[in-house]
């Protein structure tokens, strides 16, 4: 028996933990080998001593002496102890004990104590839980700032919003007029004052592009960029472009050519979309391009399903610092203003958006777009190559899928025309009710109009409501900005009367965010007209409007 209680206590002096027995005065009467780590004592000089003296002298926190006396009547399971010895550093432990018996005819009972030190365990518990604090805190900061940031986002959508409705208000009548008198009132006027108004005009185009590039970027940003896909041939949308910018080629003496590998069949894509990739990479090379030098454009088929765009011109180059920002919203590559040679001089100037639109239209076509440039260096022109990869038919879902024509459509429009004269009387013109208090817009749209339609104006909704009704328009025009009752309650009103339940309503305003049309949509309207408008533009909206309800009508 004494042989196996030596063994025994060769194996608890290998077990990793401090084990120690004490009679029920405290007094130590064992104690493995790993217990001199947490005593700080050579083996064999605690026994016989008390534990609660130890303890006392090591400082431990909560008071062993209370710890001792529950051991007293059972069982202490996974208690924490702490220790704190006068040389060291602090030391944590879990405490369990419990009785055991000894001679049962002598009665004798012991306590044996096991310390397991968690200091490592307690350490790295306690680091984790600052990190999670840490990042509490740091989730809780971009919790905040992402609610700042939509906040802003919000903001910032509904500043575009009005400032977009209040520049194409003015921009309205000043395009209006000017196109008007272009168009019909040349021979009566000075030739002088002709050229003025045709710069009118066209500066009133140029701000127009600048409140519209604004927007695309917006709806880029919000992922809302729309498409209209329909079959188009690159090549002839390229040429086109390049003849757009003739008058700034021929002035700066910069050739673009264009070369289309042969066979290649049409891309499916947005035709006004991809317009505004060419003429935007073309201006952008003809900016840092210096006078008589030339300007390649490459469109071929990468792969049978991938077409590949190429814009090659022989300027000054990107420095390789800014290439990865050119494609950032409002980031203007260098300053073009500055880059000059004895033989050349540049245009310069921009918004920083032409490219940051290439690149979502791009993206929103499925495709990518990249820059190769050497950089810049003195004294030379190494160029750049802006490369453009498509899929020749776009993976993604579409928006709108609009590929009626409006060939096809003043077709419709003129056998409705037939059909209409036929059972009505040839004079009786039909009824346009204008709701919209934007009194210049109003007559540049009465003088389009009045030819064709009798013409009915409202300032309010309210007005605009009892016209309706009193009337009974053959289509209805109005703004979403009105005082009182706004447009879009306005059109939901007028789609629960009988009265104006069928009738044809557009929304005819400036506010072009994706928010507000589909609001207006929701609301009930059959389409939106944007302003400024072209008087070509209204009618073919107009009479499309007309024929839908004719041929609803036709199948009830």
């Amino acid at each position: 028996m004494h042989k196996d209680t030596d063994l025994l206590a060769k194996v608890l002096d290998q077990v990793p933990v401090t084990i120690v027995v004490t009679t029920l005065e405290g007094q130590i009467i064992y104690s493995n080998l790993f217990s001199e780590g947490t005593f700080s004592a050579v083996k064999g000089k605690v026994e016989g001593d008390s534990i609660i003296d130890f303890m006392n002298e090591l400082n431990a926190q909560p008071s062993f002496a209370e710890l001792f006396d529950f051991m007293h009547d059972g069982e202490l399971d996974n208690t924490t102890i702490i220790l704190e010895p006068a040389l060291g550093s602090k030391l944590v432990y879990n405490l369990n004990s419990f009785v055991i018996d000894g001679n049962a005819s002598a009665g004798e009972q012991f306590i044996a104590i096991i310390f397991r030190d968690v200091t490592t365990e307690t350490q790295i518990n306690e680091q984790i839980e600052k990190k999670n604090l840490e990042m509490a805190k740091i989730n809780s900061e971009l919790i905040r700032s992402n609610a700042e940031l939509k906040k802003l986002s919000e903001m910032k959508s509904n500043f575009l919003s009005i400032a977009s409705h209040e520049l194409k208000t003015p921009l309205t009548s000043i395009k209006g007029y000017s196109d008007i008198i272009i168009d019909n009132m040349k021979e009566k006027i000075d030739s002088g004052v002709y050229r003025m108004i045709e710069s009118i005009n066209r500066a009133a185009d140029r701000l127009h592009r600048v409140v519209n590039n604004i927007l695309d970027v917006t709806r880029i940003e919000q992922k809302r960029l729309k498409l209209k896909p329909e079959f188009i041939d690159l090549e002839a949308v390229a040429k086109d472009c390049i003849d757009d910018l003739s008058q700034f080629t021929l002035k700066r003496n910069v050739t673009f050519t264009c070369k289309c590998q042969e066979g290649m069949s049409e891309f499916y894509g947005d035709k006004m979309r991809m317009q505004q990739v060419f003429t935007n990479l073309f201006s952008n090379a003809l900016k840092y391009s210096p006078d008589g030098s030339r300007v390649e454009v490459s469109i071929f088929s990468e792969t049978v399903e991938r077409i590949h765009i190429v814009v090659k011109d022989f300027g000054i180059g990107v420095d390789k610092s800014e290439q990865k920002n050119i494609f950032d919203s409002f980031y203007e590559v260098g300053n073009a203003n500055r880059h000059s040679t004895d033989a050349a001089k540049f245009m310069g100037g921009g918004t920083g958006l032409g490219l940051s639109i290439v690149k979502g239209i791009v993206e929103r076509h499925g495709g990518r777009i990249w820059i190769e440039s050497e950089g810049i260096r003195e004294n030379a022109f190494p160029g750049s190559e802006f490369h453009i990869v498509l899929p020749r038919h776009s993976e993604i879902s579409w928006d709108d899928d609009e590929t009626k024509t409006l060939v096809v459509e003043r077709e419709r429009h003129d056998e409705f025309n037939e059909q209409d004269a036929a059972s009505s009387d040839i004079n009786e013109k039909p009824t346009i009710l204008f709701i919209d208090n934007d009194r210049e817009a109003v007559e540049i749209a009465r003088m389009v109009l009045e030819n064709a339609f009798e013409i009915l104006v409202a300032e309010t909704g309210e007005d605009g409501l009892t016209l309706a009704f009193q009337h009974q328009p053959s289509v209805i025009l109005m703004d979403s900005y009105l005082p009182g009752i706004d447009g879009y309650r306005v059109c939901r009103l007028l789609r629960t009367q009988d009265e104006t339940r069928d009738t044809p309503i557009a929304f005819f305003s400036a506010g072009t965010q994706n928010a507000e049309i589909q609001k207006c949509f929701a609301s009930g309207a059959d389409d939106f007209i944007v302003k400024p408008f072209s008087g070509r533009e209204l009618v073919d909206k107009i009479w499309r409007l007309l024929m839908k309800k004719k041929e609803e009508e036709t199948f009830k």
